[in-house]
């Protein structure tokens, strides 16, 4: 039981990670937006819509799965509604980040390229 707390803290830490480094990529021009785009742009690209949809649904993922872990370890079992409150979104994070990893063009405003370029022009 303990792992399991442990197991459910360390992904809710890391699904926090990826979904706030998300948004600093998406929607930030700081130091720490830089970081984030320079970071998923070299070692964690997994083609072109890795910032715009692949960190955000891994991170809810985490943090779903995390939850979920957590309400197991409270003593709910595959009957409670809880469960599905946190395992279904879990489940539809996960099958949108492997969508993700099809090389389909998405709309712009769903690239940090095209937020840059309008924060720019203001």
């Amino acid at each position: 039981m303990v792992e399991q707390v442990l197991a459910a803290v360390v992904a809710l830490a890391l699904g926090g990670f990826a979904i706030a480094a998300w948004w600093f990529a998406m929607f930030s021009d700081s130091d720490w937006g830089e970081a984030a785009r320079e970071m998923l742009d070299g070692a964690f690209d997994l083609g072109r819509n890795t910032i715009a949809v692949i960190e955000p649904a891994v991170g809810s993922f985490l943090v779903f799965g995390g939850m979920l872990l957590l309400a197991q370890a409270a003593g709910f079992d595959g009957e409670d509604p809880v469960v599905l409150i946190f395992g279904v979104p879990g489940l539809v994070s996960l099958v949108v980040a492997v969508l993700g990893l099809i090389p389909v063009r998405l709309p712009g405003w769903m690239y940090p390229e095209w937020h840059e370029e309008r924060r720019w022009r203001r």
